[in-house]
């Protein structure tokens, strides 16, 4: 069974509490980093809405792992490029059939 336990923050005035299972260290840092730019924004567009300001960082969250992973596909697709290139002009004098690799 997992040892859950409560973590609080305060932001913007607001008490938030969670249950976590994960390492208290990193959650701190986490909520420590979301209170700041939540902060941050509040300071920016004048206001203290912290449900818009969550669903932007939301938003920023996943468009950053969008971009992530379409980059990390485009590394995968390139090295698997250049690793069946290297392949095919090590096998060009073998009598054996060269053969693609793919990633990912």
């Amino acid at each position: 069974m997992k040892n859950y336990r409560s973590i609080e923050v305060k932001i913007l005035g607001k008490d938030y509490k969670y249950k976590v299972d994960e390492p208290e260290d990193v959650i701190k840092e986490i909520l420590e980093n979301i209170k700041s730019e939540v902060e941050t924004y509040a300071k920016k567009i004048g206001g203290e809405e912290v449900d818009y300001i969550f669903l932007l960082l939301l938003l920023n969250e996943r468009l950053n792992s969008i971009r992530t992973k379409q980059e990390i596909k485009q590394m995968v697709d390139k090295f698997s490029d250049m690793l069946n290139t290297a392949l095919k002009s090590n096998d060009e004098g073998s009598d054996e059939q060269s053969k693609s690799i793919q990633w990912g």
